[in-house]
């Protein structure tokens, strides 16, 4: 009889045991936890990053007409030099023939001097005749003035006839030559090389001077990241830097600045740093964007969390299967972690997850 209550006692005792067992894990907080490591902390800020052409130019044609033939093609590349549209020259080819005629004519009419020539040299004989009558009192004075007078007009007017040809002819140069530019400026060359990305002018088609034809890109590439007003002390050239692109995943790529650009944006107040990354190149489309972490120094052998685990300046200390609001002092924060620098010891376990819903004190059980 007394081994009979003996064993109901022992079945209420574990029931009663098994129930604030449960009661007891009702009511504590499944969290995740981290122990706390040493390690080297980061002092990084965050950065925007985007990967664009060294440059972009637009290719247009100084003169006018209409589009006779063109090898732009969308994601061609073109070569420094290389011919790729050209206008129709006819019209400025009839212009040039014109003047090329024009030219020989007058250069023509130049050449046939001789007639001139003698009626100047005879000019001048006459002169000398009288120029002896009168020397030797056979000739009124009056009269020699005015062989002298008409004489001189008659040069005058010679060489006066004369520069006026030579200003024709060199006006009619002048006309052919900024015809033969223009003739040039019909073949439009690639200033440099690039990869073609929209084409504005086809064949056949009628353009104005200085109309876009195309749009072409560098093939060189840049990674530039934009960094927030507050975060800009302290970065320089040399500087690592880890890089995630949206396009690759999680994928971090390593890389260091090259250049700080010293001005900011005037709406967005963003700092602007170039990076070279170490990627394969064919990686590096223009257009990518992502996200950076630099890193303007290190602490060895430094306590370090997540960055996550803070709450304002405390964490979550987990001891005796309680959740322990504990002070810290935060010393330089990275991207995901921050060191710290008084406040945990080596080895403390801490809370990294749903710390809003945690009040000082909390039973919790930590997730395997």
């Amino acid at each position: 009889m007394r081994s009979s209550k003996l064993f109901y006692l022992f079945l209420i005792l574990t029931g009663i045991l098994i129930v604030l067992f449960s009661v007891r894990r009702s009511l504590s907080h499944l969290v995740e936890a981290e122990t706390v490591t040493r390690t080297n902390a980061l002092d990084a800020v965050p950065a925007i990053v985007q990967v664009r052409s060294d440059y972009t130019f637009t290719l247009s044609s100084e003169e006018g007409g209409r589009v006779a033939r063109s090898s732009l093609e969308l994601g061609a590349i073109i070569n420094k030099g290389a011919l790729v549209l050209e206008i129709d020259p006819a019209d400025l080819l009839i212009t040039a023939s014109i003047l090329q005629s024009d030219i020989s004519n007058l250069t023509a009419r130049m050449g046939l001097r001789s007639a001139l020539e003698d009626a100047l040299q005879k000019q001048q004989e006459d002169l000398k005749n009288y120029e002896r009558l009168y020397a030797a009192g056979n000739y009124p004075e009056l009269e020699i003035k005015r062989k002298r007078r008409a004489y001189k007009v008659f040069e005058e007017s010679q060489e006066l006839d004369r520069l006026k040809k030579v200003q024709a002819l060199q006006g009619l140069q002048n006309r052919l030559q900024l015809i033969d530019r223009r003739i040039e400026k019909t073949r439009v060359y690639a200033p440099t090389s690039g990869i073609v990305t929209t084409i504005y002018a086809y064949p056949g088609e009628l353009i104005n001077a200085g109309n876009p034809l195309a749009e072409v890109i560098s093939q060189a590439v840049v990674v530039e990241a934009k960094v927030n007003e507050e975060n800009f002390s302290g970065i320089s050239t040399g500087q690592a830097v880890n890089v995630r692109l949206l396009t690759y995943g999680d994928h971090l790529f390593s890389g260091e600045i090259t250049q700080v650009l010293p001005t900011a944006d005037e709406v967005k107040q963003q700092y602007t740093v170039l990076i070279e990354l170490d990627i394969d190149p064919k990686l590096l489309i223009p257009g990518l964007s992502g996200e950076a972490s630099i890193i303007r120094r290190k602490v060895a052998n430094a306590l370090v969390i997540p960055s996550r685990a803070l709450l304002g300046e405390h964490v979550f200390k987990v001891i005796s299967n309680r959740a322990i609001l504990t002070p810290v002092k935060i010393g330089v924060r990275g991207l995901n972690h921050v060191e710290i620098k008084d406040g945990l010891d080596d080895g403390d376990v801490i809370i990294t997850d749903d710390m809003g819903s945690l009040k000082d004190g909390d039973l919790i059980r930590v997730k395997n």
